[in-house]
């Protein structure tokens, strides 16, 4: 008597079956309309189109923007306190970004200009994830290859690691093809290292050939849609560091908030700071806490109470210190001065 069948595996089997009878029901359209574009493949070295090393610089990937949002977002107090670090940080992580890119794009470059047809041998599943344990997707879009034609699709379903065993030239080797189960596409190997192989869902263009077997180089809409995005993503990616490191965006949000006086009005300032006023001849009072404070154009009166009070101030006619340890800058004029604290200093700077 054999015991019940475990429900985890039951849930693998039915999505393993389902995937399978989406990707018999792909290949038996794909079989059904024909050979894909292009004949067979032009002897190596090929010419590398433009067009695919443009897709190789401009790449968007849903997880660097996950990379960029864990520099920026998290360690956020740090950006706020030195904002100075910013800039550093954020070209650290694009070149950390495109160091991983680069490590990829070499290997898919090459197989452009080198790659060979291998002879697929076998091909086995070696994992299958479940919902317990691994990575599954949900209306992610995901490339599965038929022959020369790649399908990407919006797919559901546990994650599959399938070795495919090929030959090339005498020399037989090993790919591990990951995301979903591998079918019967077409598997690229180096002429010089055969080791060093893709499947053709592994590029992020379709391999489309002309006449003479060279690659035609053309990008599918989504794609180019993708990098132009990237683009616009990594330009304000860089630009709004240098933006928040030169202190532009603080300049900018102070200016927004600043406080500007009534002609000959008495305004008394005392929210914790920094501040910008605007003076307009007007009498500022400002109190304990709101500190610093830079005071633009000319004041009719100004006065400095509490403790440790900093104010850089264009000009004013009177300057009057209260409390203790406070410190006031002019730029200009010969204010009279009124001490009336402690420790308290107005000089011209």
């Amino acid at each position: 008597m054999t015991s019940p069948e475990d429900p985890e595996q039951r849930i693998a089997d039915l999505e393993a079956q389902l995937a399978e009878a989406r990707a018999q029901q792909f290949a038996g359209t794909y079989r059904a309309s024909g050979p894909a574009p292009g004949g067979s493949l032009a002897d190596a070295p090929r010419r590398i189109p433009l067009g695919f090393v443009l897709a190789e610089l401009l790449p968007f990937r849903w997880w660097y923007l996950f990379a960029m949002f864990m520099v920026a977002i998290p360690p956020i107090i740090v950006w706020i306190i030195h904002p100075q670090w910013l800039a550093p940080a954020a070209v650290l992580a694009l070149v950390l970004v495109y160091g991983l890119q680069f490590r990829a794009a070499r290997t898919r470059l090459a197989l452009l200009k080198w790659g060979r047809v291998a002879q697929v041998v076998d091909s086995d599943v070696r994992s299958r994830a479940t919902y317990y344990g691994g990575t599954t997707y949900s209306n992610v879009w995901l490339p599965q290859a038929h022959g020369w034609t790649v399908t990407r699709q919006l797919w559901s379903g546990p994650s599959t690691t399938t070795v495919v065993r090929y030959t090339l030239d005498g020399y037989r080797g090993e790919l591990k093809v990951k995301g979903r189960e591998y079918d019967d596409g077409v598997i690229l190997a180096d002429a010089r290292h055969p080791g060093r192989a893709l499947c053709v869902s592994s590029f992020p263009y379709d391999l489309d050939r002309d006449d003479s077997g060279n690659w035609t180089g053309r990008l599918r809409p989504r794609l180019v849609i993708g990098m132009m995005v990237w683009v616009l993503i990594a330009a304000a990616w860089l630009g709004g560091a240098l933006w928040i490191s030169t202190g532009l965006a603080a300049r900018m949000l102070a200016e927004d908030n600043a406080i500007r006086l009534t002609p000959g009005a008495t305004t008394r300032l005392s929210d914790s700071g920094p501040h910008t006023v605007y003076c307009n001849d007007g009498h500022l009072v400002i109190s304990g806490g709101a500190t610093p404070v830079t005071v633009n154009g000319h004041c009719a009166s100004l006065e400095v109470a509490g403790i440790d009070a900093d104010v850089t101030v264009d000009s004013a006619d009177v300057i009057t210190l209260n409390g203790i340890d406070n410190h006031v800058t002019f730029h200009s004029g010969s204010p009279k001065i009124v001490q009336d604290g402690i420790d308290n200093t107005a000089v011209r700077g």
